[in-house]
């Protein structure tokens, strides 16, 4: 074995000091910085990526879309194109689906995604889940959902990641039936777990932990016995090896499930917009990852102003826990709800409506602009973006775009809204003037210079009470902020 020679600090401080002084020499002093160099650039996105579960039937699977800005003018080469490509189940032997192609910015499209079906003499329908992958102009402000046949968005299609969670209904809320569905859109091989904790504590089914997800296939993934005696379920899906896209529904066994919306990572603080005015009382889903029991305040942000449903008592919750709690002294107000915690939690609010009820989760404040694809304002059914400030005053433009009545073209109409500070509204929206009849539309929430933080959420409602779909809205981004890079040493090695 060769004896390993130790170089004295010193000499290395002295080498480097050789070198900066020969590099002194051999090259001219550089000019003072710029100060406007160390400013963030903003460059425009180019690419984007979601992925939609498979279709709860396992058949068709119709999509809203909207991708690039309205009014763009470019030739196809530089406008780009968002292709939407089969992912189909793991250790399945699939017959081949062509992509699905969307190449118009701008244009609202409700696109119906083929069932996918097994190979052989005797082929059988399954279950398979979608990328959406947008390039050129076309990924700016991109958004999909999962959507009913009228154009109805259900679910925001989610973005892959490596730490996602959910929170929703156990068996006593309706949640008899949970499954989890897990899309790879990378090349790269997945390894997942799955954790789940409800009201009894931590649960663990089955082999829900280093569950691998191949390439650019799905595997969904059964969490009912975790359901079984609980009321609430919070569900987190983590990455040790890529990143994946995740989407959970719950119901009852025999009947229509619900999708859970994906929620904001556990925070001290956190705000839930899109609770609307309901026939019977909302319901507050809460969960404490840590070990720390946590003592979380809800104020609720109302068009009157705040309020405080549970009046000076905090809710508390051992630490690995989850808990529900009605919400009955909000009443009949649409409302967001803030949560302060000393610990981080995660949250989420069970709308009762039809079928299992349709819930809203944390998000994040609007930047740039939201876009909410599958909106209608046919068939009996109201559409609304409740809009939420809690601190200073909002100014928001909401633009709807709906595929002309004439010519291949889009119609589209706006309006510009004010939200008080600390409060809450909820502004009706529909299809605009000239839209094709019974046509669904997109609606793109932007707040303006000047305005302070906005949450917000799509709420679709049957009649006066009955809720049918609420979506949360999600910053979808035109342009993102680089860094300036300097030379640098990283390290130095004798």
């Amino acid at each position: 074995m060769r004896a390993a020679h130790l170089v004295p600090a010193g000499v290395v401080l002295a080498a480097l000091a050789a070198i900066g002084g020969i590099a002194q020499l051999g090259h001219p002093a550089a000019p003072a910085p710029n100060p406007s160099s160390a400013l963030p650039r903003q460059v425009a996105v180019t690419s984007a990526a979601r992925a939609c579960p498979p279709a709860p039937d396992g058949g068709s699977a119709p999509v809203a879309l909207l991708g690039g800005r309205a009014g763009t003018a470019l030739p196809p080469s530089q406008a780009g194109q968002i292709r939407l490509t089969a992912l189909p189940p793991g250790g399945v032997t699939v017959r081949g689906t062509g992509p699905v192609l969307a190449s118009s910015p701008g244009m609202f499209s409700l696109l119906t995604l083929p069932a996918g079906t097994t190979t052989g003499k005797k082929s059988a329908p399954v279950a398979q889940g979608w990328s959406v992958s947008a390039s050129g102009t076309m990924a700016q402000a991109m958004e999909a959902e999962v959507a009913q046949a009228s154009g109805l968005a259900s679910l925001r299609c989610g973005e892959p990641g490596s730490d996602l969670w959910f929170l929703g209904p156990g068996q006593a809320n309706g949640g008899t039936k949970v499954q989890v569905d897990l899309m790879n859109i990378d090349a790269q091989a997945a390894s997942v777990d799955v954790s789940v904790i409800t009201d009894a504590g931590q649960s663990q089914v089955g082999n829900d932990n280093g569950l691998t997800v191949p390439p650019h296939q799905t595997v969904t993934q059964s969490l009912s016995a975790a359901a079984h005696g609980s009321s609430v379920l919070a569900i987190e899906v983590h990455t040790s090896i890529g990143r994946v896209a995740a989407a959970v529904s719950a119901g009852p066994s025999d009947g229509t499930p619900s999708w859970l919306p994906g929620t904001a990572a556990p925070s001290t603080r956190l705000v839930i917009p899109g609770i609307p005015p309901s026939g019977s009382a909302a319901g507050l889903f809460l969960a404490a990852p840590g070990s720390s029991t946590a003592h979380v305040t809800v104020t609720a942000i109302t068009p009157q102003g705040r309020i405080r449903p549970f009046g000076s008592q905090s809710v508390d919750l051992p630490g690995q826990s989850a808990s529900y709690t009605a919400l009955t002294p909000l009443g009949g107000t649409t409302a967001a709800l803030q949560i302060t915690s000393n610990v981080p939690v995660a949250a989420g609010v069970l709308v009762p409506g039809s079928g299992a009820g349709a819930l809203t989760a944390a998000t994040a404040p609007i930047s740039e602009q939201a876009v909410v694809a599958g909106n209608t304002s046919s068939g009996g059914l109201t559409a609304s973006v409740v809009l939420t400030a809690p601190g200073a005053a909002a100014r928001v433009r909401l633009t709807e775009t709906a595929p002309a009545s004439r010519g291949s073209g889009s119609v589209t109409d706006s309006q510009v809204v004010t939200v008080k500070a600390g409060r809450t509204l909820a502004q009706a929206v529909k299809a605009p003037h000239g839209a094709k009849g019974g046509s669904a539309f997109a609606v793109v929430i932007t707040p303006l210079a000047g305005s302070g933080p906005v949450y917000a959420a799509r709420v679709e409602t049957q009649g006066r009470s009955t809720v049918v779909s609420i979506i949360p809205a999600a910053s979808a981004l035109s342009t993102i902020s680089l860094r300036p890079v300097r030379n640098s040493y990283d390290a130095v090695s004798p």
